[in-house]
């Protein structure tokens, strides 16, 4: 008997190898035979309760899926017997199984838990995060981040070297708002164990107006800057800065011969404000895109659910709203100010609009080949939204 976790994962290698050899032979009765002794093995653990209780999911998760799935086929969303798409909460990976992965990455305020909700709907597989708040580990199909934001950081090595990155956008005007938000909520902790302790504050409330104008006021400029370098780092592969010679600094991470990631360049850019739309039709389609780029060129080994499903995907994680705590951050509506009270002065507005038009000038640059890009082609039509709505803002306000 195994009193040590060590112990545990001896008999859980053995027993991952046995069904394995059992299921190419095709011997059913011994296939279920040993499924069931590693399971009685499994339970009688001295000290087990104790000790390796973490691993008894994962072994119950590796033995359901030797015997009856393919990990490709383990789908969030489920038709039932009368053929309607239902929703079923998402698994952690087993651990003899790594799918190809995907990052959400984005500016912090800007969406993201619709984002790893709606990826976790079609993949049926938990999302972690990157400073592991959720405590989901980095062994996951998906992993959410604002890095390089210094709200975000690369723990997960190269683990993720095959990612399809998801860029999602969100108007600065409304993200850097939410940014704070969440920093409120978290007390402006400066530290993983201060924030771990204060995650139930998360998506519950907003804070009050003095508040954000005090907090407004000291970093609204910067973190817009901030925004627009976050865009800039993932349209070019990972840039930090120039140096004085003008030549690129590229993010360690992003090095090609560094080998952690194949590309900082995401598949798509993802708009917040249409994936969250009232109109759901709008919303779909921006679902529908980020699963596209989750397939492309790996739709034989990517675990997500069947195309005609993805509108499915989509729905159901919005109709979860009504019913989930802490869904998203419609959970807030109605605890503090709205988030239209969040005001800018003329100042902060005029700097939004600075470096959006920057932006548009860069993206659409023919000199420099952007204008043929297919990325700045998703990029520059959502940038000149939230420029129409800064420049309308303005305009109410006389300027």
């Amino acid at each position: 008997r195994a009193r040590h976790k060590s112990d545990f994962s001896s008999i859980h290698r053995i027993c991952a190898n046995m069904i394995d050899r059992l299921k190419m032979s095709k011997k059913s009765a011994g296939f279920a035979a040993i499924a069931v002794l590693c399971v009685i093995q499994m339970i009688n653990l001295e000290g087990f309760m104790d000790q390796t209780m973490p691993n008894a999911h994962t072994m119950k998760r590796m033995i359901y899926s030797k015997l009856f799935y393919e990990p490709k086929e383990r789908l969030l969303v489920r038709k039932n017997k009368d053929g309607i798409c239902e929703w079923a909460p998402p698994e952690k990976l087993n651990t003899t199984y790594t799918p190809p992965h995907t990052i959400l990455v984005s500016y912090p305020g800007s969406g993201k838990r619709l984002g790893w909700r709606i990826i976790e709907s079609l993949t049926g597989y938990v999302t972690g995060d990157d400073w592991d708040l959720s405590e989901e580990g980095y062994h996951v199909a998906s992993i959410k981040t604002s890095y390089p934001h210094h709200e975000g950081v690369w723990k997960w090595g190269d683990d993720f070297y095959d990612a399809a990155i998801i860029f999602l956008l969100r108007n600065p005007r409304w993200a850097i708002p939410s940014y704070q938000t969440m920093r409120h909520e978290l007390s402006y902790s400066k530290g993983w164990n201060e924030s771990y302790v204060r995650r139930p504050n998360t998506y519950t409330t907003r804070p009050d107006i003095a508040e954000w104008i005090n907090w407004r006021n000291r970093n609204y400029n910067s973190q817009v800057r901030r925004w627009g370098w976050m865009v800039d780092f993932y349209m070019n592969n990972g840039l930090r800065a120039y140096d004085s010679e003008g030549f690129p600094i590229i993010d360690f991470h992003c090095r090609p011969e560094k080998e952690i990631i194949n590309s900082c360049r995401p598949k798509v850019i993802i708009s917040f404000e249409r994936l969250s739309s009232t109109n759901d039709l709008v919303g779909e389609v921006e679902a529908q895109k980020m699963a596209t780029a989750m397939t492309d060129g790996r739709q034989e080994e990517m675990p997500i659910a069947n195309e005609e499903d993805w509108r499915c995907a989509y729905d159901k994680v919005k109709e979860r709203r009504s019913t989930e705590e802490r869904w998203d951050n419609t959970a807030r509506d109605g605890n503090g100010p709205a988030v239209s009270e969040k005001s800018l002065t003329i100042n902060q507005l005029n700097n939004t609009k600075i470096e959006l038009e920057r932006l548009i000038n860069v993206y659409t640059n023919a000199t420099l080949g952007w204008d043929l890009d297919p990325l700045a082609q998703d990029l520059v039509p959502i940038l000149v939204d939230y420029l129409i709505e800064v420049d309308n803002e303005m305009v109410e306000m006389g300027y």
